[in-house]
């Protein structure tokens, strides 16, 4: 359980994963929504999700020639809504930063 609990955080060790799961909890978007959004290339992106991905932590839907992506609401939206409580209640250090 230890490894796997490693490697599950470690998929969210990037600011750029974060971001992206951060602009994927309000709606769906396209890789090319979230590159604008975020001011990042479109491969950044791409690479990024392509992880978040292979890790359900996002859904990918066809949309003729484009693909929407977003976030697992099943246990994803549930574990950030858990981090943003705990931040807020608990997390000095997070509540210190702007």
């Amino acid at each position: 359980m230890e490894e796997k609990c490693h490697l599950f955080f470690e998929m969210l060790g990037t600011r750029l994963k974060i971001d992206i799961i951060t602009k994927l909890k309000g709606k769906s978007l396209s890789v090319n929504e979230v590159s604008k959004q975020l001011g990042q290339e479109r491969s950044k992106i791409s690479h990024a999700l392509k992880s978040l991905l292979e890790c359900s932590f996002v859904k990918v839907k066809k949309d003729g020639r484009k693909r929407v992506y977003s976030l697992n609401t099943d246990t994803i939206l549930p574990l950030l809504d858990l981090v943003e409580k705990h931040v807020k209640k608990y997390c000095k250090v997070c509540r210190k930063q702007k």
